[in-house]
C-alpha cells in the first residue's frame, strides 16, 4: 500500500511540475530605468513587432506570462522611450526565467535566473565585448602607425589572431551546445570558409571560388528552423542569396527562389512568409524584367494550389496578373498588332522592316508623353538610318480618336520619323497584349520581335539603344 501511495504521488508531483512549466513567465529588472512600462517584441523575417507591454511591478519587476508558449525565437526586450531593445532568446524547453541587469550596459551587468539559453548567450555576447575592445585597441594603433611597416605587419598579426581566437571560441560553444538555439543563432552568423584552389589563372581560380561559395552558402544555417524565423540571421541570409550571391538575371533569381523554397517547403510558417515575400517584392519592383520573377513565383506556387492560404478572388487575380505579363516578358516574342495609319490603312508590327522596332505608346492628353515626346523625337533622328524604327501607337479612344493626329502633329511625330498608328475601337487589343494601363510605354524589339527591353523612359532610350545594339554586335562576332 505504501509502495503505491509512493507511486500515486509521484505521477501527481510530475503532473503537477509539468503543468506549472506550461506557458511562459519572464521577470525582468532594469536598474536606471525610470519608465514604468517595457515592450516585448520579436523578430519576424524582415521586420520586429510587438507582442506585449507591461507595467511594472510593486516590486519594480516587469512580467510578461501567458498560459501558452511563445513560438521560439529572438525576442527583444524594447526601452521606451528610444526604443532601444535588449533580446533574449526563447526556446519551446526555455521560457521561464529572470533576468536582472542596467539598461545602460546590459550585457556586462547581465544577471540571469532559470535560463541557460539565455546565461550561454550573455556568456558570448559578453565575450565579443571584450574582444572588440582589444580589436579596435589594435585598429587604432595600426592607423597610428601607418608609416611604419615593421609595426604593421606586427599588428595585423595581432588582429588575425584575435579573429582566430573569437572563431575558436564559436566553434567550441557550437560543439558544446549544438541543440539550442544560442548555437543556431551563432552558426548561422559564420560564413562558410572556403578551400584553398589551385590551377587556372586567377579569372579561373575567382569562378571556382565563387561557385564554391554559392554552393555552400548555407552549409552553416537551417533556414527551414521555424525559430529562425524569428530571428536577426535569416532574413538577411536569404536576401544576400537572392540579391548578391545568385547572378541578377530573371533567369538565376527564379532558379534561386526555387532552391530557397525547395528547403522551407515543409516549415509552413517559413514556407507561407517568404512565398507572400517574394511575390510582393517582385510585384514592387522597379527593376525591368523582373515581372519575370513575379510570374514565375504565381504560375509555379500560387496557380498550382501551393499557396492554401489565398483566397479564391485574391488568387484569381493574382494568376490574371501574371498570364497577363507571361507573353511581354523580356526575351518573348511581342505579341503581334494590327492597327491603322491616319489614312486608316491596316499597319501590323509584325510587317515592320528594321533591325530595330521601338513600340511606343502614348496619349494624346497624357503629361508623362508630353515630357517624353522630345526625347522620342531626337532619338528617331539619330537612329532613322541605323535601321531603328519607331512604332508609335496613339491610345485615344472612340470619338478622341481624330486627336491622336494632332497630338502628332504637336509633338512632332512626323510620318517621316515615325510609324504613326491608332485603334480608337482597340480592335487589335493592345492594351490587353501589352497590358496598357498607363502612357508613355516603351518596348524594344529585334527583327525577330523578339522583346529586347521594356518600359523605360524616353530619357533613357538612347544609352539603352547603344548598349543593345553594342551587346549584339559582340554577339555577332562571336558567332553567338
Amino acid at each position: 500500500m505504501m509502495r503505491f501511495l509512493a507511486f500515486f504521488l509521484g505521477i501527481m508531483l510530475t503532473a503537477l511540475v509539468a503543468n506549472a512549466q506550461k506557458g511562459y513567465n519572464i521577470r525582468v529588472k532594469l536598474e536606471n530605468y525610470p519608465e514604468k512600462e517595457l515592450v516585448l517584441g520579436f523578430h519576424f523575417g524582415d521586420k520586429q513587432y510587438v507582442k506585449d507591454t507591461v507595467s511594472a511591478d510593486a516590486d519594480g519587476y516587469f512580467t510578461f506570462k501567458a498560459d501558452t508558449l511563445l513560438p521560439c525565437g529572438v525576442y527583444l526586450l524594447v526601452l521606451k522611450p528610444d526604443n532601444y531593445f535588449i533580446q533574449i532568446l526563447l526556446s519551446e524547453a526555455d521560457q521561464q526565467f529572470t533576468l536582472i541587469t542596467d539598461a545602460k550596459d546590459a550585457v556586462d551587468k547581465m544577471r540571469l535566473k532559470g535560463s541557460d539559453e539565455n546565461s550561454i548567450f550573455y556568456e558570448y555576447l559578453a565575450y565579443l565585448n571584450k574582444m572588440r575592445v582589444k580589436a579596435d585597441t589594435v585598429r587604432a594603433q595600426l592607423t597610428q602607425l601607418a608609416g611604419n611597416p615593421a609595426d604593421s605587419v606586427r599588428l595585423v598579426q595581432e588582429s588575425g589572431e584575435l579573429d582566430k581566437q573569437v572563431r575558436k571560441y564559436q566553434q567550441e560553444l557550437i560543439t558544446k551546445h549544438g541543440g539550442l538555439l544560442v548555437a543556431k543563432i551563432i552558426r548561422s552568423s559564420l560564413e562558410p570558409e572556403l578551400p584553398e584552389f589551385k590551377g587556372g589563372d586567377d579569372r579561373e581560380i575567382q569562378l571556382k571560388k565563387y561557385y564554391w561559395y554559392r554552393a555552400h552558402y548555407f552549409d552553416n544555417i537551417d533556414i527551414s528552423d521555424p525559430c529562425l524565423l524569428r530571428s536577426p540571421v535569416l532574413h538577411p541570409k536569404i536576401d544576400t542569396y537572392v540579391n548578391k550571391v545568385a547572378p541578377q538575371h530573371p533567369d538565376s533569381i527564379n532558379i534561386a527562389l526555387d532552391y530557397i523554397i525547395g528547403r522551407i517547403k515543409d516549415a509552413p510558417e517559413t514556407y507561407k512568409f517568404y512565398l507572400i515575400h517574394f511575390l510582393n517584392t517582385y510585384a514592387k519592383s522597379g527593376i525591368v524584367g523582373m515581372d519575370a520573377c513575379y510570374v514565375h513565383i504565381a504560375q509555379k506556387y500560387y496557380c498550382n494550389g501551393g499557396a492554401y492560404w489565398v483566397k479564391k478572388e485574391d488568387l484569381e487575380k493574382i494568376c490574371d496578373n501574371a498570364r497577363r505579363l507571361e507573353p511581354i516578358l523580356i526575351g518573348k516574342i511581342a505579341p503581334n498588332i494590327t492597327v491603322k495609319d491616319r489614312n486608316d490603312q491596316a499597319l501590323s508590327l509584325w510587317d515592320v522592316d528594321a533591325d530595330y522596332t521601338v513600340l511606343f505608346f502614348w496619349a494624346p492628353d497624357c503629361s508623362h508623353c508630353q515630357k517624353a515626346a522630345p526625347y522620342l523625337v531626337e532619338f528617331a533622328k539619330k537612329f532613322k538610318d541605323r535601321g531603328v524604327k519607331v512604332f508609335a501607337v496613339c491610345t485615344a479612344v472612340a470619338d478622341k480618336g481624330p486627336e491622336c493626329w494632332k497630338g502628332v502633329e504637336e509633338k512632332g511625330f512626323s510620318d517621316f520619323l515615325f510609324l504613326n498608328a491608332y485603334d480608337p475601337y482597340i480592335q487589335s487589343r493592345y492594351k490587353t497584349l501589352y497590358d496598357v494601363q498607363s502612357t508613355p510605354q516603351v518596348y524594344i524589339l529585334d527583327r525577330k520581335h523578339e522583346i529586347l527591353m521594356k518600359r523605360i523612359g524616353a530619357e533613357q532610350l538612347e544609352k539603352v539603344m547603344e548598349d543593345i545594339m553594342r551587346f549584339q554586335e559582340e554577339r555577332r562576332r562571336h558567332g553567338e
